[in-house]
């Protein structure tokens, strides 16, 4: 079951990573081009589904797998999550789950509100209660002892100072995000290239076992021509900007980017030497999975859409067979979150955050000292 979820997983993430819109009207394009494109849309709302099927007599054998979630032999999952984004340092998402039942319940909320940030608890100890109900109690046990109401807030800002490091400037971390987000794309579509089409209006890209030699052939190339080495390492150079190259974080990071060489040059040898794994793997458990990019509208106006379908993945050790499907509409335009904001059962925990921090970082320092 967890080879099944993995696999299926793994391929899912790949395919949706730094996934988004723009304008299909340019020539020449592709899946990964047009997935760029999506950094020209700054406000708008976007909603997103992610479906798990599975199916096999090993499910009803899984003790890791809370029974609510499983009805006999087989588990159906849907995760939802709704987005606002009012400008890059001001947006929510509501994250809703549907299981076992046939409306969604809300797992939580979380909105940023510039240096704020709020956090639906409520909502979240309901919905673990829903699924474990002895888990569920413990975390009410925790929030009640907290003093959280159905909200928690958190000034960032604050904890920032408090660990004594400088807050990111998130509108300059999202420009630098989205010039890190055009170099990844741009390392992808080369080493990719071979696995991209296009399907009438849709920009499309297939991980199957018909194209498994191509997949791994691609993979490999992404691995050897250096691309996996130049995304980590813009990445790393990413953080270090965001937090800084003289924080303490910043340079955490910095020390990151250079230990992980060795590793990273493993990983690639690791890749070359099992590309006939990777083939075998893909043709065996019968991948097919793929993705179709759509955008359509003036700018201002856009609409994107994508979607993600693996079709049905057989497990390769095991009778358990599972499909996973991830649908995205987003729509760009002017709007705000000023409604999502809550005004009442808020408690800020920004001072107790800061407490613990110190309380951990005298601990910390008293431990250095060999006297702990």
């Amino acid at each position: 079951m967890k080879k099944l979820l993995s696999i299926v997983l793994s391929l899912i993430m790949v395919m949706t990573v730094f996934t988004g819109c723009g304008d299909k009207k340019a020539e020449n394009s592709s899946f990964f081009k047009e997935a760029a494109k999506m950094q020209d849309i700054k406000t708008g709302t976007a909603d997103m589904e992610f479906t798990f099927n599975a199916k096999g007599t090993d499910i009803s054998k899984e003790k890791d797998i809370p029974k609510q979630l499983k009805n006999g032999d087989s588990i159906a999952l849907k995760l939802k999550m709704e987005t606002t984004a009012e400008s890059d340092t001001k947006q929510a998402v509501k994250i809703s789950a549907q299981y076992g039942v046939t409306e969604y319940a809300e797992v939580t909320t979380v909105v940023i509100d510039g240096a704020k940030l709020y956090v639906n608890v409520g909502a979240l100890t309901d919905f673990i209660k829903s699924v474990d109900e002895t888990v569920g109690a413990q975390v009410e046990t925790a929030m009640g002892q907290l003093g959280a109401g159905k909200y928690i807030s958190l000034d960032m800002k604050q904890v920032c100072q408090a660990m004594n490091i400088e807050m990111p400037d998130m509108s300059k971390s999202a420009v630098d995000l989205q010039k890190l987000v055009l170099e990844v794309m741009n390392n992808l579509d080369k080493s990719f290239a071979d696995i991209q089409g296009k399907d009438g209006d849709d920009y499309t890209l297939t991980v199957g076992s018909d194209n498994a030699d191509k997949v791994a052939a691609d993979l490999v190339k992404f691995c050897e021509d250096g691309s996996l080495k130049e995304v980590y390492t813009a990445l790393m150079d990413w953080y270090v900007n965001m937090f800084g190259a003289d924080t303490e974080m910043g340079k955490q990071f910095a020390e990151m980017k250079k230990d992980s060489s060795k590793q990273l040059d493993e990983a690639v040898k690791e890749v070359k030497e099992n590309k006939d794994k990777i083939v075998s793997t893909l043709k065996d458990a019968k991948v097919n999975v793929v993705a179709k990019l759509n955008v359509t509208g003036d700018k201002g106006e856009r609409v994107c859409n994508l979607s993600v379908d693996s079709g049905e993945i057989k497990g390769t050790d095991n009778d358990i067979t599972g499909s996973v499907s991830f649908i995205s509409n987003l729509k760009e335009g002017k709007v705000t979150i000023k409604e999502m904001i809550p005004t009442e059962g808020v408690v800020d925990i920004t001072a107790m955050v800061n407490m613990m921090l110190s309380q951990f970082g005298a601990a910390a320092g008293v431990q250095g000292t060999g006297l702990y």
